[in-house]
């Protein structure tokens, strides 16, 4: 089923193939949680779909039961495979779209976070996208498009993937998820709610707000610390609270030195959460915690 805030997008992709002018690389930038993943999976089967209507699925034929097992021979999909995407991967993309369809029709490459491909795994892809074959499309989906270089972007139908907020809004309160008072945060990432749901992360997304509104009168963190050890991709989340809120502090009168004090620190843990090995977490709290106090102060 189609995220309604997309519905825009997709026919405009849709018209654009039924009129011959789909481009054979797409790219989708967007943040996070805001649907451009599944975009992309539902477009791919729509290419590969032999009875597609708006390039939309029917759900029904051979290539549908084989994209719904994963074992359609005309699909090749790209994820990262550690910190980078390396040029043997982009090389094996080449290899797989230059060999004939097994379906006789489409083939379809979804390279996912194509920022993060290497400067050799980039210029591989480059060749590529130099010499499109005919019924050959690559759909790329990408968080920070500032890390691509020009000569690729200047290759691929470039589309910003955003989100309607009032349309988010009612979609999330579909979900039955409860009234977070951080919620609308995530407003225009509405697919990482639903994520923190399927996996039953709620509770702690809310206790890591708490932490985040409170860190100056707390002196047990081991909620916290537990919560970031066992996902250290909540860091994100947690200091985004911290941030916010003091935002917040600066606008009720927080003294302008003090908030830049309290943002380094913040910045600070963040670098040290992401570079430093092994992290001792309890002692980066309890230092951020006493950083924060003292710009309070």
């Amino acid at each position: 089923m189609p995220l309604p805030w997309l519905e825009p997008l997709q026919q405009q992709l849709a018209q654009s193939y039924s009129q011959h002018r789909f481009h054979h690389a797409q790219l989708f930038n967007g943040d996070k949680g805001v649907g451009k993943q599944r975009l992309v999976e539902q477009l791919a089967d729509g290419l590969l779909c032999a009875s597609a209507n708006n390039l939309v699925a029917c759900g029904h034929c051979k290539s549908c039961l084989l994209n719904q097992a994963g074992t359609h021979p005309d699909k090749r999909v790209v994820k990262v495979d550690g910190q980078t995407i390396g040029v043997d991967e982009i090389r094996d993309i080449t290899d797989f779209i230059n060999h004939s369809a097994a379906q006789n029709g489409n083939k379809v490459v979804v390279l996912e976070q194509c920022h993060k491909m290497t400067t050799a795994a980039a210029n591989a892809l480059l060749k590529t996208l130099e010499e499109p074959s005919l019924r050959r499309y690559l759909l790329l989906t990408c968080e920070q498009i500032a890390q691509l270089p020009a000569t690729i972007l200047s290759r691929c139908a470039v589309h910003e993937v955003k989100v309607n907020i009032e349309t988010t809004t009612q979609w999330l309160a579909s979900l039955d998820i409860p009234n977070y008072s951080w919620l609308g945060l995530f407003s225009q990432q509405p697919l990482l709610v639903e994520q923190w749901q399927n996996e039953q992360q709620l509770e702690s997304i809310d206790t890591l707000y708490k932490f985040a509104t409170e860190i100056k009168d707390s002196h047990n963190f081991s909620a916290l610390v537990d919560i970031l050890n066992k996902d250290t991709s909540l860091v994100n989340v947690f200091t985004l609270f911290l941030t916010e809120h003091l935002k917040t502090q600066l606008v009720l009168g927080m003294d302008f030195f003090s908030y830049q004090k309290a943002q380094s620190a913040i910045s600070e843990f963040i670098y040290n959460s992401s570079h430093v090995l092994g992290l001792n977490m309890p002692l980066a709290i309890s230092k951020l915690a006493f950083s924060l106090r003292e710009s309070h102060n």
